[in-house]
């Protein structure tokens, strides 16, 4: 007599970019493991993934008998899984809820929180999680399965832990684990690449090095396969989900697989990842095929920070800054996308050292892209650690989670998350002008707004970036009723919020999309909207600089037209100063005298779209990387003096 099969589901829910959602990657390797085994198969239906947000109810009705439901969770869905788990138990009693993923920390405090939960998956999951299906399948005893907490009549438990050594599993594309999502006219489709898992480095405000410590490397055979699946079923992006792309010589084989793919299907179009820190050769190398290819999302420099103090109370080291304004100079020259992140909030760090970190950066050469993030507190990083919070002063607000470019967060159930808003370090009213200070270099200097005049002071006259830009926000403060006086008392406002316990640190309006944004690119497109109202009002703050009246003029007239805005096309300048090519050598980190005489420059500002919506989604949004806010500028003719 056959087995009547049990309802398995796993959940994993993701965030949607417009129309476009990720494949629920993690759910999928769990599944494709797990029915490689005969037991499992005999004896488990796996239904349909559930893999996108919708009513919580929904989705509890649209499951059948239930046996098992597995929750993949982290900071952008922990909320929205504990709900549907809730509901799942109430409904059908019988049912074991079992959660995994990065939002899951080592021991049974979660079962003790929730009542609704029966287990705990700690660490990687396909081995154990297949082994407690064969075990629940073959009524064994589930006290032998590595890695999880469970619930007993006499109380919880936790099971011996065991690290997970060998990795060639079956891949969720190629066992068809994917295939009955991929319905016609449904959501456009992401793909997550994992060439390698795993992280030889431990920082402190990171959980991946503390989850998956060991580096283990996947078949080329199956990663070859994988990219040609990719490239087959028409996916436009595909993000390697490897803690460090380019850390082994094979990853450049890797890109030559995907260029090829693209080369012989037109898929996949761009191609993003996560960086080695100090692999910088083999760095440059890959994204100069990728960019050679039109794929490139740009490389990370990163940095995190460059306090000494915070960078050792994270375990972590930068390279030399010679070394990072020379690369700087090679990605720029060779016009490949590069961009810097920054970690706000970290342990050691104050408002003068985020300062100095910022003009490090500028001074460096990186001009078109720098990300700054506040600092989270990840239940698995060593950041988490009560002693480590209490060792450093650390103090956290729970706020919404700020996820960007995806639409908004509907209904009844919000995402949070933990950020450090002062430190033993660094107060409250340091972390808030801080971030002023960043969110105001990113849009009027990385994003263009202002970034000639900045730089020509810096050169010209020696004032700091920095200096430029504090500048601005407080003539912005004694000037409110101006463009910028009311985009940065906004913005101000978001800050205040945050310290008082809620909004949250995105921007939305639905003129430029149905899309949440970072608040610095919220600031830069509320600008962008009046930036005839701005470029006249800023003639008083830029005054206060004394420049001479028809350098001015010459500058004034390169920085407003070098922004793109929507709808505008080629523009010709006429102007007593070469500005062109003195921007494009600083942009190099070769400077030369700038010259005087009669010149024209043009302008390119090809193919810009029309709607706001549109250019906020394709300049701002997918261009910000490759430094795309701000047109190109040749000299056609020029007469010297």
């Amino acid at each position: 007599m056959a087995i009547k099969r049990k309802n398995v589901y796993l959940v994993q829910i993701n965030s949607v970019y417009g129309n476009e959602v990720y494949f629920p990657y993690a759910a999928g390797v769990l599944a494709a493991y797990a029915l490689e085994d005969e037991t499992v198969r005999e004896n488990y239906i796996f239904n349909k993934i559930v893999y996108v947000r919708e009513e919580a109810e929904a989705a509890v009705e649209n499951m059948e008998e239930p046996f098992l439901v597995g929750f993949s969770t982290y900071i952008w869905n922990f909320e929205y899984s504990k709900f549907i788990a809730c509901e799942l138990k109430n409904r059908f009693p019988e049912c074991l809820i079992v959660f995994g993923g990065h939002q899951v920390p080592e021991g049974v405090q979660l079962l003790e929180d929730y009542p609704y939960i029966d287990i705990l998956q700690h660490g990687e999951g396909e081995e154990s999680f297949c082994k407690l299906l064969k075990t629940l399948a073959e009524g064994g005893r589930i006290d032998k399965v590595p890695n999880i907490s469970y619930r007993t009549e006499s109380g919880l438990i936790s099971t011996h832990p065991a690290k997970t050594v060998c990795i060639d599993y079956p891949s969720p594309y190629l066992s068809g684990v994917f295939d009955s999502i991929m319905e016609p006219g449904g959501y456009s489709f992401s793909a997550i690449l994992e060439t390698n898992r795993g992280c030889p480095n431990k920082c402190a405000f990171c959980d991946w090095g503390n989850i998956k410590a060991t580096v283990r490397l996947f078949p080329l055979d199956r990663v070859r396969q994988e990219i040609e699946w990719i490239a087959r079923h028409k996916i436009e992006y595909c993000y390697c989900a490897d803690g460090n792309f380019g850390l082994f010589e094979r990853d450049v084989q890797i890109v030559d697989m995907i260029v090829e793919a693209k080369n012989k299907f037109g898929y996949p179009k761009k191609f993003q990842a996560t960086y080695a820190k100090n692999k910088s050769a083999v760095v440059y190398a890959i994204n100069k095929k990728l960019n050679e290819a039109g794929m490139s999302k740009g490389a990370t420099l990163s940095f995190q920070t460059m306090s000494k103090i915070a960078l050792k109370n994270i375990g972590r080291e930068n390279m030399p800054l010679e070394e990072f304004t020379a690369l700087m100079a090679m990605y720029n020259e060779a016009h490949i996308p590069a961009y810097s992140e920054l970690i706000l909030g970290l342990p050691g760090e104050n408002y003068d050292s985020f300062r100095n970190s910022l003009d490090n950066l500028l001074e460096s050469g990186q001009h078109l892209s720098i990300n700054i993030f506040n600092c989270e507190v990840f239940v698995n990083a060593p950041m988490g650690n009560a002693e480590y919070i209490k060792e450093h002063g650390i103090k956290t607000v729970r706020t919404s989670i700020h996820q960007y470019h995806c639409k908004p967060i509907v209904g009844k159930i919000e995402e949070y998350t933990n950020i450090v808003v002062s430190t033993a370090s660094m107060s409250t009213a340091m972390w808030k002008m801080a971030n002023m200070l960043g969110v105001c270099v990113r849009s009027f200097h990385n994003l263009g707004l202002l970034q000639c005049f900045a730089i020509y002071l810096y050169y010209e006259r020696g004032i700091r970036y920095t200096d430029f830009y504090e500048a601005l926000l407080k003539w912005a403060d004694t000037h409110k009723a101006t463009v910028v006086g009311r985009v940065f008392g906004w913005l101000g406002k978001k800050y205040d919020d945050i310290l008082e316990g809620y909004g949250t640190l995105t921007y939305y309006d639905r003129k430029f999309g149905d899309l949440t944004w970072p608040l610095e690119e919220g600031l830069f497109l509320q600008v962008i909207f009046e930036n005839s109202t701005f470029y006249e009002e800023i003639k008083d703050f830029l005054s206060l600089y004394s420049i001479d009246s028809i350098l001015f003029k010459d500058l004034f007239d390169y920085q407003t037209n070098i922004i793109k805005k929507p709808g505008t096309g080629d523009f010709t300048l006429a102007l007593n100063y070469d500005f062109a090519s003195y921007f494009t050598d600083i942009y190099k980190n070769l400077y030369s005298t700038l010259r005087e005489g009669q010149f024209k420059i043009r302008v390119e500002r090809v193919n810009l779209p029309e709607s706001w919506p549109d250019f906020a989604r394709e300049i701002v949004w997918f261009g910000r990387k490759g430094g795309k806010m701000i047109n190109n500028a040749t000299v056609l003719q020029q007469e010297e003096e």
